[in-house]
């Protein structure tokens, strides 16, 4: 058994430094070289992003494998490309500038050897930024709970996958079942994979271990007007390819757990265009289209009750 931790990189050599170095201290103090493994593509970068990774994998013994792209391929296919590459039974992402918790590795490990049927850990995350502040975004009263696999279960976490950093996947069909249709691949297969692996077998959401995400260096994407929903829909519709009712469920469920997406406030024109913009998607199902209007009346409502609410709290 091996846990394959997959960076894809693009002119980040020092938060890339700092953050195989943070790696390869946590593997050494618990002793886990022989169950974990570092995997690394470059996404053709102008800096020596390069030069840097060859010099830390020749001062360790921990096995860092390094691919380099001859041109810049974007950030989907350079992370879909370290899939396709790796081997080992167990995948995480990790972005070059994010940085796991101390002991959630050796965390892993033991879940690994306990759980006979693991598919997925998700942890929790904080927000990092440059002057060190950190901020908590992602926590709950307990410290892990477990799921068996079903649709309930996709319901209640695939969503956590908007966030690639640290997730535990079980890497068996993933490359396959992800990219069988061009035209659904998108910048959240994250969200595929965790809600994939739900379905298969023990899921694990252990918010205890806080995965610490940059938030200050500028990212080589950007949200569109329905705050890439239209994207992230894609994903469920290659999962439930054959049940028209769970993708469209999902899409609503997702929508509603994260409804910040939807651009729903006081600038209506905002409203607007993250209205039309999911209507006009081809991709999305008449269903969902159908009954979207009245979500967003719905959200709205909510929102305006909330606000209320706070107001008359005070």
């Amino acid at each position: 058994m091996k846990i394959e931790i997959l960076i894809p990189t693009y002119n980040r050599e020092v938060d890339l430094k700092k953050n195989l170095q943070l790696l390869i201290s946590q593997i050494e103090k618990y002793k886990l070289e022989n169950y974990i493994l570092l995997s690394i593509s470059d996404n053709n970068s102008t800096d020596n992003t390069s030069i840097t990774i060859e010099k830390i994998g020749k001062s360790t013994n921990i096995e860092i494998n390094l691919y380099r792209q001859d041109t810049n391929i974007g950030l989907e296919k350079n992370a879909i490309f370290l899939l396709e590459k790796s081997t080992s039974d167990f995948i995480m992402y990790l972005g070059d500038d994010d940085f796991l918790p101390e002991d959630y590795l050796n965390y892993l490990v033991d879940k690994i050897n306990k759980i006979e049927n693991l598919s997925c850990v998700i942890p929790g995350f904080s927000a990092l930024y440059s002057n060190g502040d950190i901020n908590l975004v992602r926590n709950s009263s307990f410290d892990e709970k477990i799921y068996k696999a079903s649709f309930s279960t996709v319901m209640n976490i695939s969503q956590y996958g908007h966030q690639l950093s640290g997730i535990l996947l079980k890497r068996e069909n993933l490359y396959k079942t992800y990219t069988k249709k061009d035209e659904l691949r998108n910048i959240y297969p994250f969200v595929y994979f965790v809600a994939y692996n739900n379905l298969q077998g023990i899921s694990i959401y252990a918010p205890k271990y806080q995965v610490l995400v940059s938030q200050s260096n500028s990212k080589d994407w950007s949200y569109d007007d329905s705050g890439l929903l239209t994207e992230i829909f894609k994903n469920y519709k290659i999962l439930f390819n054959n049940s028209y009712m769970k993708r469209n469920i999902m899409n609503f469920v997702f929508m509603s757990q994260q409804s910040w997406r939807l651009r729903i406030s006081s600038n209506l024109l905002n409203t607007y265009k993250s209205f039309v913009h999911i209507e006009k998607n081809k991709y999305i199902d008449f269903l969902t289209k159908f009954i979207l209007p009245i979500f967003y009346v719905y959200i709205g409502s909510r929102m305006i009750l909330s606000k209320i609410k706070r107001l008359l709290t005070k």
